[in-house]
Formats: structure tokens, C-alpha cells, sequence
């Protein structure tokens, strides 16, 4: 393609695939099995008994941090997911705390990878929400995967109880100490 004086050449990214190797056209999306498939509502999710929504790249580290910030976050987050179905319990996991006006750096003692791995660990990044019943979240689930926030494009699942996560869902809505 033609931009201005330069040419522009665009390819389909290809996961292991090496640097200036061809993609394969004609190739059907089942016969790559290294990409992911979407996450979207399909089909009929009234018979689902699953009531937990789990919606990721819809929130940051970063927006994570400012207590003020977090709280109005999640009060959007509540009135916004409340539009589907009563709400049992609200989940967004917060970040380890860092001293104020400081970011992780050696002398801290604590390694930014390490750091990172214990935030994505604890579930950081994520919104759980937990329905009292299961057609509620369905009805988010439909709403909510693939819409925007904060310029992101919401990627959403549904959870049973007994689903294996990291962290483990029990612990993710565990009982809370009064703030």
C-alpha cells in the first residue's frame, strides 16, 4: 500500500512465527492452534449455573493505585454491572502497596519483575463480580465482553463456584476487614 512516498506493508501476525517468514494464506483459523480463541457470549446461557463474571483488560495497575481513584472506579464498576442483575459481591484486586511517591526500584529490596508476578498472582488486573444467580451474569456477560472501557475492549467469562482460578476464588472473596 501507498503512504504519501513510502510504501506500507502490512502482514497478519502469526504467533512462532519467525521474523520476515510468510504467513499461510488459505490456512484455516482451527488448524493454528498457538492463537487463542475469542472469549465472547455464544449461544444460549440460560441453562449456565455459572454467577461469577470475570471481566480482564478492563482495568489497569495504574488506575489500581490512588485510594480516591480506586473507589470511584469501583463504585462505576458496581452501578454499571448492577444494570444486569443483583449483585452478591464486587471484587477488583489492588496491587501490592508501594510507599507514596515511590515506585519499585532496587533499593526498595523487592524486584519490579517479582513485584509483577505477585500483583498477577493475586488476580490484579481483574473484576470479579458474583451474581446471586446465574441468569444476571449471563445478561452482563452478553453486555459487557467485547464493549469498552477506558479504551480497552473488555474481554468477559463466566465462573461456577468450584472453577479453578488464580487466586482461587475463595480467596478472591474472602471475607474483607472493614476499611
Amino acid at each position: 500500500m501507498e503512504l504519501g512516498d513510502r510504501h506500507l506493508v502490512v502482514q497478519r501476525a502469526s504467533v512462532g512465527a519467525k521474523a520476515g517468514q510468510p504467513g499461510i494464506p488459505g490456512m484455516p483459523f482451527e488448524q493454528f492452534p498457538e492463537l487463542p480463541r475469542p472469549i465472547l457470549p455464544a449461544g444460549d446461557l440460560s441453562s449456565n449455573e455459572a454467577r461469577i463474571l470475570l471481566m480482564l483488560n478492563m482495568v489497569t495497575t495504574d488506575d489500581l493505585i490512588d485510594d480516591q481513584e480506586y473507589a470511584d472506579l469501583l463504585e462505576d464498576v458496581r452501578e454499571e454491572v448492577g444494570n444486569y442483575g443483583h449483585i452478591e459481591d464486587l471484587r477488583i484486586p489492588r496491587p501490592v502497596p508501594r510507599e507514596r511517591g515511590r515506585t519499585w526500584s532496587a533499593g526498595d529490596g523487592v524486584d519490579p519483575a517479582v513485584a509483577q508476578r505477585q500483583d498477577e498472582a493475586a488476580g490484579v488486573g481483574r473484576v470479579y463480580v458474583k451474581y446471586y444467580d446465574a441468569e444476571g451474569a449471563g445478561k452482563a456477560l452478553k453486555a459487557l465482553a467485547g464493549r469498552s472501557f477506558a479504551g480497552r475492549s473488555i474481554i468477559a467469562t463466566l465462573l461456577t463456584e468450584d472453577s479453578q482460578t488464580t487466586p482461587p476464588l475463595d480467596l478472591v472473596f474472602a471475607p474483607q476487614p472493614d476499611a
